[in-house]
This record gives C-alpha cells, structure tokens and sequence, in this order.
C-alpha cells in the first residue's frame, strides 16, 4: 500500500505527464496566464483608488479559474478515445484507497494554487509598508488580502469539482 507521500509525489508525476500528451504543448499558454494571474493578484493588492479595481478583480477570476482549471484538471479526469473521462472511475478496480488518492488529490491542487498567490501576497504586503511608511493610512483593507481570498476561492470550487467526480466514481 502506498503512503501519502508517495502517493502525491506518483500523481503528481502523472498529472504533468498526461498534461504534456494531451494537450499537445498548450499547456504553456495557460502557464503564461498563471504568471499575468499572479501579477493581477500583485495589481489589485497594491494600494491605490482608481477605478480599474473592479475590472482587475474579474481579471483575477476569470483568469486564474480558467488557467487553474485547464492545468489541474488533469488531476480529476483524463482523455480516453476521444473524450474526458472521470478519473475515479478508472481507479474503482485498482486496489487503492480512493479516499486516500482524493487526499493526495487535493493537497497537490493546492499547493499548487498557493504557489502562485503567494509571490503576490507576499508582495502586496511589502508595498503596502512602503505605502504605509511613506504616506501614511491604515494597514488592513480588503484588497491586501485578495490573494489569499482568490486563492481559498479556487481551492474550494475544485475541491467541489473533485469531489463530485469521486462521488461520480462510486
């Protein structure tokens, strides 16, 4: 039986490879759409009050799910003949703890959602001392945390996703 370590280190091996073959090297579009995510997320967070924040909230949105769903969703299905299948489905008859896998499942799409946030949380808190220090105002306002509220955002909507392809699978 595999531990958990060993069973995201496996899926994650598998993932980056089924998303090399299957998408034929598109895949590099969607990584240059993570990094304008990320700069968006460092935009949105810096303090400023124009008028461009909530077109740079939709920006962030609509951009990371659609990066985030194309590049991870090799993790909840695959392409067989043709179409995507559920991957729980081909897991059903492996001797494997399906809860187990749904685990390792959900803690790499998360890590690899907080890698890409946090170079802008970190920075956004950076730049709002700056601010601070050189202007004056108040530290904690909504947008300084935006990274971080998108990033629980997608976490929560693809952990929805996995889990109803488990339950799909069952």
């Amino acid at each position: 039986m595999l531990t958990l370590k060993q069973l995201i280190i496996k899926e994650n091996a598998e993932m980056k490879e089924r998303r090399k073959k299957e998408s034929i090297g598109c895949y590099y579009i969607f990584y240059l759409f993570t990094i304008f995510y990320t700069f968006t997320l460092l935009i949105i967070s810096l303090p400023e009050d124009g008028s461009l924040d909530k077109f740079f909230i939709y920006h962030v949105l609509w951009t990371g799910y659609f990066s985030i769903s194309f590049l991870y969703g090799y993790l909840y299905k695959v392409k067989e003949n043709g179409k995507f299948q559920n991957i729980f489905i081909k897991y059903k008859f492996i001797p494997v703890d399906i809860n187990k896998l749904f685990l390792a499942k959900f803690i790499i799409l998360s890590r690899h959602i907080i890698l890409q946030a946090l170079p802008a949380q970190i920075l956004a808190v950076i730049f709002k001392l700056i601010y601070i220090c050189t202007d004056g105002g108040k530290f904690l306002d909504i947008f300084l945390f935006i990274p971080v509220i998108s990033s629980f955002l997608f976490c929560l909507i693809f952990f929805i996703i996995m889990y109803q392809a488990k339950q799909a699978a069952k």
